[in-house]
């Protein structure tokens, strides 16, 4: 199933959970305000980091060709032992080509702590949607938990030296609670 990508004013009147609604919205630092509000430890759990192709979708947003490798980061943002958020950082070859090679070794470290903590790397284009059950990207956020539900994600595309990078945070169940 396709997803359907759309501006904030359109998937905000959707939105009945506050706590969805705080987390999805969130302008700045995501893991930041996890730690903020769960008043515990942010964990990274890391699930791969390494080249691969990206999703077809992926590759129509960050315009690449079909046969271009590309460096994948999958994660889980999780608290006392909650899953909150699956995260899928995308990063085309050409934007590691401008020696943002820093990027490929997070490993536990949040992704934010680099891009909210740096003002040459901005972000546009945030977009929000329900992800459906039986979606690529689906699959990938619920691998290893039990749920059967949609979910409510977004993806940003932030410049890093002028060259772009897509994130996508999938919002798991046990982020309402």
């Amino acid at each position: 199933m396709k997803i359907n990508w759309q501006n904030k004013e359109i998937v905000r009147m959707k939105i009945k959970n506050k706590y969805l609604s705080t987390f999805l919205f969130e302008n700045g630092s995501l893991s930041r305000l996890i730690q903020d509000r769960f008043r515990r430890k942010l964990h990274i759990d890391l699930i791969n980091e390494s080249w691969s192709t990206a999703m077809t979708y992926e590759k129509k947003l960050l315009s690449l060709r079909n046969y271009e490798i590309i460096f994948a980061r999958e994660s889980y943002l999780s608290c006392n032992n909650k899953k909150l958020v699956y995260a899928r950082t995308v990063i085309p070859r050409k934007t590691l080509k401008a020696q943002n090679h820093t990027l490929t070794r997070l490993g536990q470290k949040p992704l934010g702590e680099i891009l909210f903590n740096n003002n040459k790397i901005f972000r546009e284009n945030i977009k929000y949607a329900k992800i459906p059950l039986h979606n690529e990207l689906h699959n990938k956020a619920k691998k290893n938990c039990n749920i059967y539900s949609d979910l409510y994600g977004r993806q940003s595309i932030f410049y890093v030296k002028n060259k772009p990078l897509l994130l996508i945070e999938v919002f798991l169940p046990d982020i309402m609670t």
